[in-house]
């Protein structure tokens, strides 16, 4: 008899579990209480990019301009682009990949829940459908896989009805001429981006003392320095103690008394898990404010009741769901795998693009190992001057036998280019493993194997 298995959550950590459960021979269910795919494809990762894919072209246009005959009548400006059009693109390309991934779980015949799952006991949740009606299912295991919200920092959580957050920014009713974004992570950063090319004044404001918290000091050097120069400013380490939503230009005062405003406040300070009324008590789930906890093995304390993804808190990323989730999956039918956090790229897909994997110079010196460290940059690359994309540099870190510990990447197609070098952590490869490579010529990876070389 096959293991009954209830996955809650149908985003990138639920739907890839659901899938590998379906292959290995479960009785799988997948329950969802809003839209298919969770927030990576319906108000996360896909509509960002999209988003970000429109920034591009307008940015990329603005370098044409030199290019142009003198006098040809080509007048481009970002006030021409259409808000209404933008967000029709992004709605379509949400729908394009929703209807496939629904019609692949109709294939595999992978029955799909809409409702709310709440855990009624250790091994039983009780399934609220949009029409109020209820239905308890038992499981032999379960994984959860709920997602995150936007998070609103103190004194920002008392105005979240007139601020936008990651969420709602994309459904906005008309386009600001100006926008304050609360935070210099990820999120913030990928949409001050994005407002920046189609020509919204664009401030940052950021509590610790720069951005990408945790990110090699060359690299938030780097972009920062790009951002500022495209006429994005950043406050950092600037507290808010005060601020006005009450008209049409809203003000944020900090603890130094200087305001700064804008038509629009974007939170884009973190996520928090979805975790409230889920009835986890009843479970006997230990959970706090950074999410479930849970073993390698994505096991939490409860047998057969597993946590994948933003809602374990061990790594708030769409891929490291999905790994997560396939983990999940394995162990409840019978293997012994563990995630392994050290070989998760990290991406910002903002320009430049930032990729980075495994441990920069400072981690590794805070493990007590001696390092070295091998840059070059991509004003020497061929193919980076032909296309005009000198900007940033691949970065290496070593072990003193030559192991490659981590890379960092900056510029040109650095979330692409990362993976090459996350297997090389992965692998435990060394400086000699990957000069035997032969790098294409011209490619933005010569800068890999220019490094390869100091």
């Amino acid at each position: 008899m096959s293991k009954k298995v209830i996955v809650i959550g149908s985003g990138p950590g639920g739907y890839p579990a659901a899938l590998r459960l379906k292959e290995l021979g479960a009785d799988v269910s997948i329950v969802e209480a809003w839209d298919f795919g969770g927030t990576c494809l319906n108000r996360g990762c896909i509509p960002s990019k999209a988003f970000l894919d429109t920034g591009h072209r307008a940015h990329a246009f603005e370098g044409l301009r030199k290019l142009l005959k003198d006098g040809s009548g080509v007048n481009f400006s970002t006030d021409m682009l259409d808000w209404e059009k933008i967000k029709a693109r992004r709605a379509d390309v949400i729908l394009k990949l929703r209807s496939s991934l629904e019609k692949l779980f109709q294939a595999k015949r992978i029955e799909v829940i809409r409702g709310r799952a709440v855990f009624s006991g250790p091994n039983e949740v009780t399934i609220t459908g949009p029409q109020g009606e209820t239905q308890k299912r038992a499981f032999d295991a379960a994984i959860l896989a709920a997602g995150t919200r936007p998070s609103f920092p103190p004194p920002f959580r008392d105005y979240q009805a007139e601020l936008t957050d990651s969420d709602r920014v994309f459904d906005l009713p008309r386009l600001p001429k100006s926008v304050l974004i609360v935070g210099g992570g990820v999120i913030g950063l990928e949409f001050a981006c994005f407002f920046n090319a189609i020509g919204v004044k664009v401030e940052v404001l950021e509590l610790l003392p720069d951005i990408l918290a945790g990110e090699d000091p060359q690299v938030t050097r780097a972009v920062r320095s790009s951002f500022e120069k495209r006429g994005v400013k950043f406050h950092l380490g600037k507290k808010t103690v005060k601020i006005d939503a009450s008209g049409e230009v809203k003000t944020v005062e900090l603890e130094d008394g200087s305001k700064l405003q804008a038509e629009e406040i974007l939170v884009g300070a973190g996520r928090a898990a979805n975790l409230e009324g889920m009835g986890l008590e009843a479970a006997g789930l230990a959970w706090d404010r950074r999410g479930v906890r849970v073993n390698d093995r994505m096991l939490t304390a409860v047998p057969g009741v597993y946590a994948v993804g933003d809602v374990n808190g061990i790594s708030l990323l769409a891929h490291s769901a999905s790994r997560q989730g396939e983990i999940a999956a394995d162990n409840i039918m019978g293997a012994d795998r563990a995630f392994d956090d050290s070989i998760v790229p990290k991406c910002v897909y903002a320009w430049p693009e930032v990729g980075s994997v495994g441990l920069n110079k400072a981690q590794a010196e805070a493990k007590g190992l001696t390092v070295k460290t091998a840059r070059a940059f991509y004003l020497g690359i061929g193919k980076a001057v032909a296309t005009d994309e000198t900007e940033g540099f691949a970065q290496l870190v070593f072990a003193e036998d030559d192991t490659v510990l981590g890379a960092q990447l900056v510029g040109g197609p650095a979330t692409e280019l990362i993976h090459v070098l996350a297997l090389a952590v992965k692998l435990k490869l060394k400086k000699g493993d990957l000069r035997e490579l032969i790098y294409a010529h011209p490619t933005m990876a010569e800068a890999i194997h220019e490094a390869l070389h100091k």
